[in-house]
């Protein structure tokens, strides 16, 4: 099938992801999880409308793009969020997105959440869960449940910023 990124024709098959024709930044992604489209950052245009390009098949005849000046506002505008409400000293990546989308978290003032301040929890010798480094990506819920594991070990607590991963044993 045929359709258009950014003015350029393209050819692909039936079922194709526009995450895999576009190349979004993403977060919450992974092709071995359920597709939720949460972290919004991988929207594209598509005739007009912003759809989550983890989640979209391409269709025959569709107008995708991907640098509009509502998208690069709206990567942006997560971005800086993200940035204000996650301790992101160990994530090269998202800092060098936020670098590239020019934002300034700090025009949005302090943000103080009382999950992102919690120490880091060590109680068992398999994984330290550190809520400051958090971005509810569901990831890891995800591949302890249906995606991967099937153990069911994580489980989402709390709603909006303040949802967090937990055990059902916390």
């Amino acid at each position: 099938m045929r359709l258009k990124v950014n003015g350029q024709e393209v050819e692909v098959q039936e079922g194709t992801l526009l995450l895999e024709i576009t190349d979004p930044p993403h977060l919450c992604y992974h092709p071995h999880t359920e597709t939720r489209g949460l972290c919004r950052l991988c929207l594209v245009e598509v005739d007009g409308r912003l759809l989550p390009a983890c989640a979209t098949q391409a269709q025959e005849g569709m107008e995708v793009r991907t640098d509009t000046e509502d998208l690069r506002i709206l990567r942006r505008t997560l971005l800086e969020w993200l940035a204000l409400t996650t301790d992101l000293s160990q994530a090269p990546s998202l800092l060098e997105l936020l670098k590239v989308h020019q934002g300034q978290p700090q025009r949005w003032g302090s943000v103080s959440l009382s999950r992102r301040e919690r120490e880091p929890i060590r109680d068992n010798p398999f994984f330290l869960r550190d809520y400051a480094k958090c971005v509810n990506c569901r990831r890891c819920v995800d591949a302890c449940g249906d995606g991967i594991m099937g153990v069911y070990a994580l489980t989402l607590e709390g709603r909006g910023l303040m949802a967090h991963p937990t055990t059902p044993l916390d």
